[in-house]
């Protein structure tokens, strides 16, 4: 349940009192009394579980986790991954078979974590029971094959070869805990799980150091403006994803600042696949008789399976008013790509340029002017509402009525029409799988047709969205342990299916402190400086 701005500051106030109470024994030295607790706020509804580290689906889950159990590698800022509590992580010739040596890190009940935890972990992860978030990123992995080969060694055994195998060691939701248990974990995290569930305790024996806040604190609340006023009253620290509007009002105040990290989100139109219904010439509001002569779709029949109608809204959208009426230009306009700033975007393939008379032209080619399309909010991006509202006035005039709606319930058939989705960023071989699988997320992996059958099949893709042209090149990209010709075969990838949505922007993440806390750096989501609070100083 959502917290109101009121229950909010209560459960501040409740969590400060329970502070008082004794931590837990754990390793190391007791935690500094007379430093701060950091309270920090996240979208999302409470009340806070215990962190499970392999059960991360918000972003708030994923921050606790990375607090708590270290993975074995990270994610850079561009996505490549970058050693973590694995020192060094290496293939065979084949790509089948990878090493892992650990460094030495202590966890929260005083030992060291080993390779044999870490091999746990992972089988806890691909148990269908666990539901963990990252386990489709397991299906091409042999956990029965796989073993530990000393204290600080394992070797991973990959049913195919995957030369990118590496990002699933630094996926979220991968952390390594004590003999993979998930609850009231033992990682080696920079904080420690306490006796109250969303305040974490300052383990002291960190591998990179202490951190300096003997005490973090996670408050949720998927009211963007509560956690914006919590901040500007002083009961947060830091206040994650917050609005563009909100940016601007704190711009130019003393006492709070903002961070915020360039492409960290790529928002799509996603044309979806269902019915038109057509209307008259009034619905654009012109009388019948006037203009082209309207054309009425088949009955069932899928107004986006003709390319004209695709090609009408790619050309159609004006991408800079949107960022300049919706994001408050803080971002920039889409180029139809995913990625923007990321390794393997093709950076050098020219925008979309905006062509009314052509868009107009292309919807009455395929028989659709004046049909009512419905324009699908994203459930999970506020910002898709207010951007509704443009993207209607902008359809309008080539011709389509657009028909704002909410997304219909789990498990009912497709939605009609254009969807609004925010992705945000990440690793492009993993998104490309998702592309290529047709949509599925999480990401299951690329198998070519002569891969060994895998135990449990992944998930059926999506009809009509899979794409086995997308897949060819992704075995490629897999196979071979040429950077070149695996770059080369990413960004091939990315430009065929440049024309299955429109971009219509690259947007910032934004997050909110007060003008006391230090060392919060611009860090697009999920990588190994974002949400590290071990890393930033109050007072």
């Amino acid at each position: 349940m959502p917290l109101s701005r009121r229950s909010f500051l209560r459960a501040t106030g409740a969590a400060a009192a329970l502070a008082g109470i004794p931590a837990l024994a754990a390793c190391g030295a007791p935690a500094d009394a007379g430093a701060p607790r950091l309270t920090v706020a996240f979208a999302g509804a409470g009340p806070l579980p215990v962190t499970d580290p392999h059960q991360v689906w918000r972003p708030v889950d994923r921050a606790r986790a990375a607090a708590v159990a270290d993975t074995l590698l990270v994610w850079g800022q561009d996505m490549r991954p970058e050693p973590h509590l694995a020192a060094s992580v290496g293939p065979d010739r084949t790509g089948r078979r990878w090493r892992v040596r650990m460094r030495e890190a202590t966890a929260h009940d005083g030992r060291p974590l080993t390779a044999a935890d870490a091999l746990a972990s992972f089988r806890r992860i691909a148990a269908p029971a666990t539901g963990a978030t990252a386990a489709p990123l397991l299906a091409n992995v042999d956990l029965t094959a796989s073993r530990v080969v000393s204290p600080t060694e394992l070797e991973f055994v990959l049913r195919t070869p995957d030369f990118q195998f590496p990002l699933v060691l630094g996926a979220p939701g991968t952390g390594i805990v004590r003999d993979g248990r998930g609850g009231t974990p033992v990682g080696t995290g920079a904080f420690r799980v306490g006796d109250t569930p969303a305040v974490l305790l300052r383990h002291d024996g960190h591998w990179l150091g202490a951190a300096l806040s003997p005490e973090l604190e996670f408050l949720v609340d998927d009211d963007e403006e509560n956690r914006y006023q919590s901040l500007l009253d002083g009961y947060v620290a830091y206040a994650h994803d917050l609005f563009p509007h909100s940016v601007r009002r704190i711009l130019g105040r003393t006492g709070t600042g903002v961070v915020s990290t360039p492409a960290s989100a790529t928002r799509f139109l996603e044309l979806g696949t269902g019915p038109a219904r057509a209307t008259g010439r009034a619905d654009l509001g012109g009388p019948d008789d006037d203009g082209p002569a309207l054309a009425v779709p088949p009955e069932g029949a899928d107004p986006f399976g003709d390319p004209r109608l695709r090609e009408a809204v790619r050309l159609g959208i004006d991408r800079d008013e949107l960022v300049r009426k919706v994001l408050l230009d803080l971002g920039s306009p889409g180029d139809d790509l995913f990625g923007t700033g990321l390794a393997h975007h093709p950076d050098r393939v020219p925008p979309v340029a905006r062509d009314v008379d052509r868009a107009r032209e292309l919807v009455t080619a395929a028989g659709a002017y004046g049909a009512t399309v419905g324009l699908v909010f994203d459930p999970l991006d506020p910002l898709s509402r207010p951007a509704a509202t443009v993207v209607a006035e902008q359809l309008e005039t080539i011709g389509l009525v657009a028909e704002p709606r909410e997304p219909d319930p789990a498990g009912a058939e497709p939605v009609p029409g254009i969807r609004f989705r925010r992705v945000p960023a990440q690793p492009v071989p993993l998104y490309l799988r998702a592309v290529a699988a047709g949509g599925q997320d999480p990401i299951p992996v690329p198998v070519a047709d002569d891969a060994p059958a895998a135990p449990a099949a992944p998930a059926a893709p999506t009809p009509g969205t899979a794409r086995a042209d997308v897949t060819a090149l992704l075995v490629t990209a897999a196979r071979t342990p040429d950077e070149r010709t695996r770059d080369t075969a990413l960004r091939r990838s990315q430009v065929l299916v440049r024309d299955a949505a429109t971009v219509w922007s690259v947007g910032d993440e934004h997050v909110g402190i007060s003008a006391d806390l230090t060392g919060v750096e611009p860090a697009r989501p999920d990588t190994g400086t974002w949400a590290r609070f071990h890393r930033v100083r109050l007072g």
